[in-house]
């Protein structure tokens, strides 16, 4: 059986993918990947047995919606040409935006025989968008939401499940993570690391600008940064001699600067339509390396954290946030901490299996349609 997966970046920034991956037998299964090179950075290395069909044109994420949809647009003629040639049995459609540019394809074509990725609110608050995003999961083999957060937007269908944006293989050494964990002791500087795509530049502007000013932290970014939030990290490395930027890291080495890490920057604005409500992958990294968490307070993940006893809520703004993050990290108890951790990644790691499982019986009923059709002519 012939499996297409697509979505709208490069292999580094969809870590998501190894969850299908993860529910396909590639050996019995002819896999392709039809996706974006949106810059000219080194990629991560592909799975094994899987052919690649990439779009290269590169694309400034700042850039605003509008001047990038001629992108889109031709991303959009690109896969539909490759699709045709593969002439897949099933698709895996990562993100709305996707499958609302493949809409009447998907519709017409492939109903009932593509599982569907939903990860960020874009246009639902326009009611035929909506309606769009409603009929696709309806219409859907299976479907996957990768925040429970996302689920005031979408129908309550039994085909819609929970997916999360972990790797499990990055938490290999886990073991050695909890018991360095056991046996740390406080201590100043306290050690702040955010890793990922940097944005938020207002945020992130005034989370510095406290805590580049007090001498009891330490403040690490690393990821890659674009525009007005390169420009940020220009400024304030050079301004403070506590805040130090480490530009793009290899995704698979994150626990070489996470074992150093005391406390895990998970800050995000609130007035952003999806972020309010999305499980970001830093959420996983901070249970999966045991690593306290400081989010945004009234965000879906910060609720998860105080729920779960993981983390705790902050307002990145508020003239007091230094202190509250003094106090926090100076008086958690460490043993339920690692405890909730344990807990947290367990639920987490049930869910997941249970989805792949789902994924693999997605495919298993859809070759099994295959055959019987294939018989019968």
């Amino acid at each position: 059986m012939t499996i297409a997966l697509i979505g709208f970046n490069k292999l580094l920034y969809m870590p998501y993918i190894n969850f299908y991956l993860n529910g396909i037998d590639v050996c019995a299964n002819e896999v392709h990947v039809i996706y974006w090179i949106r810059d000219n950075n080194p990629d991560i290395d592909p799975p094994k047995q899987i052919t690649l069909h990439g779009f290269h044109r590169c694309l400034n994420d700042t850039v605003p919606l509008i001047k990038k949809s001629k992108d889109i647009i031709s991303f959009g003629r690109f896969a539909k040409k490759e699709l045709k040639r593969i002439s897949p049995d099933l698709l895996i459609v990562m993100h709305s935006t996707t499958a609302i540019s493949f809409y009447r394809f998907l519709q017409n074509k492939y109903k009932g025989r593509y599982i569907f990725d939903y990860r960020d609110i874009t246009y639902e608050n326009i009611c035929f968008y909506k309606k769009m995003v409603n009929q696709i999961i309806t219409n859907s083999k299976l479907s996957f939401t990768s925040s429970d957060g996302f689920r005031f937007l979408l129908p309550d269908s039994a085909k819609l499940l929970t997916s999360h944006n972990v790797n499990f293989s990055s938490f290999i050494h886990r073991e050695e993570f909890r018991k360095k964990r056991e046996t740390d002791n406080r201590h100043v500087p306290i050690r702040i690391a955010f890793w990922g795509l940097l944005r938020h530049t207002k945020l992130n502007r005034a989370v510095i600008e406290r805590i580049g000013g007090d001498k009891r932290f330490e403040l690490y970014y690393y990821g890659r940064a674009q525009g007005a939030m390169l420009d940020l990290m220009k400024e304030m490395t050079a301004k403070y001699n506590n805040v130090f930027y480490l530009g793009e890291y290899d995704y698979n080495k994150r626990e070489q600067f996470a074992i150093n890490a005391d406390l895990l920057h998970n800050l995000y604005l609130n007035d952003t339509k999806t972020e309010p409500f999305a499980m970001g992958n830093k959420y996983y990294d901070g249970i999966g390396y045991y690593i306290p968490q400081l989010c945004t307070k009234g965000s879906y993940m910060g609720k998860m954290c105080v729920k779960h006893g993981i983390g705790i809520e902050l307002d990145p703004f508020a003239a007091d946030i230094c202190e509250k993050i003094y106090s926090y990290y100076m008086d958690y108890d460490q043993s339920a901490f690692l405890s909730n951790c344990d807990i947290e990644y367990r639920r987490i790691a049930n869910e997941v299996s249970n989805g792949i499982e789902q994924i693999k019986n997605a495919i298993d009923t859809t070759n099994t349609v295959k055959k019987n059709k294939s018989e019968r002519q």
